[in-house]
C-alpha cells in the first residue's frame, strides 16, 4: 500500500468521480472551498494506492492555535470491507501528523441525531471502525450545517488531550473553514455553527 499527498489536479478528479458519490450533497465541502484553503496551506489531501486509487483522505488545518480535523475518509466503493480502511488510517499518522496538535480530530454523525435503525447501525458501525484503528470517542458534540456530530480523536502522540482541548482545537478548525463558506458575521456562523459537551 502506497500513501502519498495528492496534488490539487488529483484531488479534483478524485472528487468529480468519486467524493460526489461517496458523500451526501450536504456534507460535501465545494470543490472552490478546497482550493481556496489549499491554496492558504490549510487544507492537505492524501490518497491510499494499491493497484489503483483505493482510498483517500483530506484534512482541513485550523489557521490560528492547534487543530487537524479528518474531513474525508474514503475507500473505494468496490473494495469496502477488505481492510483498506484499517491499514490506510493509521498509515496517515506519519505523514499528516505533523500538521497538527498530536491528534487528528474525526466527526462522525451522532447516534442521538439518527432517525430510522438503519442510521444507528450505519453510524454504530462507523464509530466501531474508528475505535478499532485507536480511536477514543470524546463528550464533545458539533452542530455543523444542519449535521450533529460526535467528535473522536485518534492520538498520534503522548496523553490523549481533555476535552476543553479537543473543543478548543475543534473550534479553531471551524474558524478557519466556515467563514469562507457563509460570511464573516459572528451570526451567520453562529447559525450553521456551534460545539457543545453532552
Amino acid at each position: 500500500m502506497e500513501i502519498r499527498e495528492l496534488a490539487l489536479e488529483e484531488m479534483q478528479e478524485i472528487y468529480n468521480t468519486h467524493m460526489e458519490k461517496d458523500f451526501p450533497p450536504s456534507e460535501l465541502r465545494p470543490f472552490g472551498s478546497i482550493c481556496q484553503l489549499t491554496g492558504e496551506g490549510l487544507y492537505r489531501s492524501f490518497g491510499c494506492f494499491e493497484g489503483g486509487l483505493a482510498g483517500y483522505a483530506t484534512f482541513a488545518i485550523a489557521a490560528k492555535g492547534p487543530g487537524l480535523l479528518l474531513d474525508y475518509l474514503a475507500v473505494d466503493a468496490g473494495r469496502r470491507g477488505q481492510g483498506i480502511g484499517s491499514r490506510f488510517l493509521p498509515g496517515l499518522r506519519e505523514l499528516a501528523g505533523p500538521l497538527g496538535a498530536g491528534y487528528f480530530l474525526i466527526e462522525v454523525e451522532s447516534l442521538e441525531s439518527a432517525q430510522t435503525p438503519a442510521q444507528t447501525e450505519e453510524r454504530t458501525r462507523r464509530i466501531q471502525f474508528y475505535k478499532g484503528c485507536g480511536c477514543q470517542e470524546t463528550r464533545v458534540y458539533s452542530y455543523l450545517f444542519g449535521v450533529e456530530y460526535q467528535i473522536l480523536i485518534l492520538p498520534l502522540e503522548g496523553q490523549a488531550p481533555s476535552d476543553n482541548q479537543v473543543e478548543d482545537a475543534l473550534q479553531n478548525v471551524y474558524r478557519t473553514i466556515v467563514p469562507p463558506l457563509v460570511g464573516e458575521s459572528e451570526e451567520a456562523y453562529a447559525q450553521v455553527c456551534r460545539c457543545y459537551r453532552r
